[in-house]
């Protein structure tokens, strides 16, 4: 049983929040979810592993992941901070589920959970004008959490005012049955921009028993795959050291195999800006300077900037942060991040093809939902680009019904109206139109 240094199911009795957890199974994978930013943690479980691969086996191979974000604020001395959504030493999270904006207004409610396709779908526009509502997989999970409780950070630590919006994409095809996707929308709701800001996934792999697992990283790479050259970029991995696994609760049967994660898309075309791996400490020393230090690339001990740890010799229980940045976030915008998680057997080739399996569902199928948005092709779920002049088709919208505009946040902005609408004064970012008559909501996206 894996030890933790502290107790993980505790929730701060005065969350505003509705905790929740829902089950990723469509394909060989079978994952919990939580919507406080955790995945593959197991809180009903025995202290093991509640990530497992290949269904229908029971063979554990992830104990928990979920994000990890780290920026400088402006005080009246400028300080790093960070919020982790799963934390290798407690697998707890410093998120809640109810966003910052229903936090400030003490608004708790029922609809703060999960959301799951097929089934209960979609979430309802009327609290969460950012969600999807046309699925784009055979399986989808969204759900939205924020870090404004203060309750839940480890001191001296203290919440961001961020929220995200989380999607988790599985597809049952035999050429997808090995892995699942996770797009993250992180919000500034802070009212202030975050400077230097990174984020990144914290990855705990337990691969059976977790005392002697390894890593490694294909930083950028060329693999021969039979007539095919595939080109294999930012993937960090864990491996059994020895690939022999013994019958027993983690482990029901077969060969141990590589469980990766890779960095699909990053804003500025990024990528991964750091791989940094360490043993999960027996002492609780990390704090959100720490964190950050990792978040950036440095060895926390000596200050050395060392971006990608590419070297491991020794067995143990390891976990793994994928880590891109810097970005400088405005105020009310947006940033938008992509990985997918992916088993295969032990071969670095078989890795590979799965990889590029990965990467021509995610443009084929998943692209093109907010990132390349058109104004002649309004989706529920896509956004217009506006440009000096918001204009709402008479036909669509009204006249007798009030329609606004809602900054990331759900602030009233302006009133609108049907036909052009002069929004120059806008700062660029996502905004929502809606219709408070027929509840319809609409995301644009205004640039200069």
């Amino acid at each position: 049983m894996k030890k933790l240094v502290l107790l993980a199911l505790l929730v701060p009795a005065l969350a505003l929040a509705i905790y929740d957890m829902d089950t990723f199974d469509v394909n060989h994978w079978r994952t919990p979810v939580h919507n406080d930013g955790r995945w593959g943690f197991d809180v009903t479980g025995p202290g093991q592993a509640g990530g497992t691969w290949p269904q229908p086996l029971h063979n554990c191979y992830v104990f928990g992941a979920g994000p990890w974000f780290g920026a400088i604020v402006d005080s009246a001395l400028p300080e790093t901070l960070c919020t982790h959504m799963y934390y290798q030493n407690s697998a707890g999270s410093e998120m809640s589920p109810t966003l910052c904006r229903y936090w400030r207004d003490g608004t708790e409610d029922s609809l703060d959970r999960i959301y799951r396709y097929p089934g209960d779908w979609p979430p309802p526009l009327s609290r969460f004008p950012m969600a999807p509502q046309v699925p784009r997989a055979d399986m989808e999970m969204w759900c939205g959490f924020g870090d404004s409780l203060a309750e839940n950070h480890v001191p001296p630590g203290r919440p961001l005012g961020i929220d995200v919006y989380q999607t988790v994409y599985g597809f049952s095809d035999s050429v997808a049955q090995d892995f699942f996707f996770l797009k993250y929308e992180l919000a500034n709701c802070s009212g202030d921009s975050l400077r230097q800001a990174y984020f990144g996934m914290m990855f705990d792999p337990d691969i059976g028993q977790h005392t002697d697992d390894m890593t490694g990283l294909i930083r950028d790479r060329l693999f021969q795959v039979g007539p095919d050259t595939i080109r294999v970029k930012d993937v960090g991995y864990a491996y059994d050291y020895d690939t022999i696994e013994n019958p027993g609760s983690t482990w029901e049967s077969g060969t141990p195999g590589i469980v990766a994660v890779m960095v699909l898309s990053t804003p500025e075309s990024l990528g991964l800006t750091a791989f940094k791996k360490s043993l999960c400490d027996v002492e609780d020393t990390w704090t959100d300077a720490r964190q950050y230090m990792n978040l950036a690339g440095y060895d926390y001990e000596t200050g050395t900037y060392a971006p990608y740890d590419t070297v491991d010799t020794v067995p143990g229980d390891k976990v793994e942060l994928f880590a891109t940045g810097p970005y400088d976030i405005a105020p009310d915008s947006v940033l938008t991040f992509w990985y997918v998680v992916i088993a295969s057997p032990c071969d670095l080739s078989e890795l590979a093809r799965r990889c590029k399996d990965a990467t021509d569902i995610y443009e084929e199928r998943l692209t093109g939902i907010e990132e390349t948005p058109s104004a002649e092709a309004r989706t529920p779920n896509g956004a217009t680009i506006v440009r000096g002049v918001l204009n709402l088709q008479p036909a669509i919208y009204s006249p007798q019904s009030e329609i606004v505009l809602l900054d990331i946040s759900g602030r009233k902005v302006m009133a609108l109206r049907p036909g052009a609408n002069d929004v120059r004064a806008l700062a660029p970012g996502v905004y929502f139109v809606r219709e408070a008559q027929a509840q319809d909501v609409r995301k644009v996206l205004a640039t200069k």
